[in-house]
């Protein structure tokens, strides 16, 4: 067996595909709703009430759709790809690290907007929904066991973690658009605010914490390079193309995060490539046998 993967049973391998499908939808839910919202499919208020603050009057002047559909989009399909990973192949450590990021990063965002139902959120620290959104993911990756191929081989590609120490500002653009968020509840303040900067404030945390799990050891951590990467160009083109939006990265930042997205592309890219003294590819993953019932790719 090898250490890339996690042997599970039969039974076990069911339970993880369950909470996986569980987390899927729950975890995708707010960012198709933003999407949604941005594309004009469901109705919105187009009023600013007295509540608003200066942050809401600033997103009802310059709502920047472009940028929260790049971003909504993106944090989608990053969170979704780690999801899937562990729907077709429940034993691969690799997708379960991803999965557990995404749902990290919705946890994170959820303690930075607080509970939206009060002004300000100050009623209560966080929105029990919010949280909840995000524990069938957090329990599928749990229930992966990812730790046991940890144990075996740690940090596998630590060029990786250095890009993602390096995406620490990323840290700081989800704090922002997480207290953005925080500042223009209740919702009805203006139409902009149905979880348009939570979504963005998710996004920002996701691309760092699954660049970071995609440096452990574990099978099925291309997805997870591949689409963080993807990610943080998408934004910045958009931030660039729609630069009032109040939302958008400026262009410095714009160029910089593509510049970060493009490096993560190229290590991913090398990474596969490389082949060691020994014939196998850097990550480790040719030749090796997968868990039974399943099929290598």
């Amino acid at each position: 067996m090898s250490s890339d993967i996690v042997d599970l049973s039969r039974p076990h391998r069911a339970t993880v595909r369950l909470l996986a499908t569980l987390g899927l939808a729950s975890f995708s839910f707010m960012l198709l709703f933003v999407l949604s919202g941005a594309w004009g499919r469901i109705d919105q208020v187009h009023e600013l009430v007295p509540a608003g603050s200066p942050e809401a009057q600033l997103g009802a002047d310059h709502p920047g759709e472009t940028v929260h559909i790049a971003g909504a989009t993106a944090g989608v399909v990053v969170g979704a790809a780690g999801l899937i990973g562990l729907i077709i192949h429940p034993q691969r450590a690799g997708s379960a690290t991803h999965a557990g990021a995404a749902a990290i990063a919705m946890m994170l965002t959820t303690g930075v907007v607080g509970d939206p139902d009060n002004h300000g959120g100050q009623g209560l620290l966080i929105d029990p929904a919010f949280l909840l959104l995000a524990l069938p993911p957090l329990a599928a990756a749990a229930a992966a066991h990812p730790w046991h191929a940890w144990r075996q081989g740690g940090i596998r590609r630590p060029h990786l973690l250095v890009l993602a120490a390096l995406g620490l500002p990323w840290v700081w653009y989800g704090i922002d658009q997480g207290l953005m968020q925080r500042n223009t509840w209740p919702p009805m303040a203006d139409s902009h605010h149905q979880a348009h900067w939570y979504a963005m404030s998710v996004l920002a945390f996701l691309v760092v914490l699954v660049i970071a799990a995609a440096s452990l050891h574990g099978r099925g951590w291309r997805p997870a390079a591949t689409t963080a990467g993807t990610a943080a160009i998408a934004l910045a083109i958009a931030a660039l193309v729609e630069p009032s939006s109040a939302s958008a990265l400026s262009p410095v930042w714009a160029s910089l995060a593509a510049a970060w997205g493009t490096a993560i592309l190229v290590v991913t890219w090398r990474a596969t490539q490389h082949i060691d003294q020994s014939g196998h590819p850097f990550d480790g993953t040719a030749s090796e046998p997968e868990a039974p019932g399943t099929t290598a790719t």
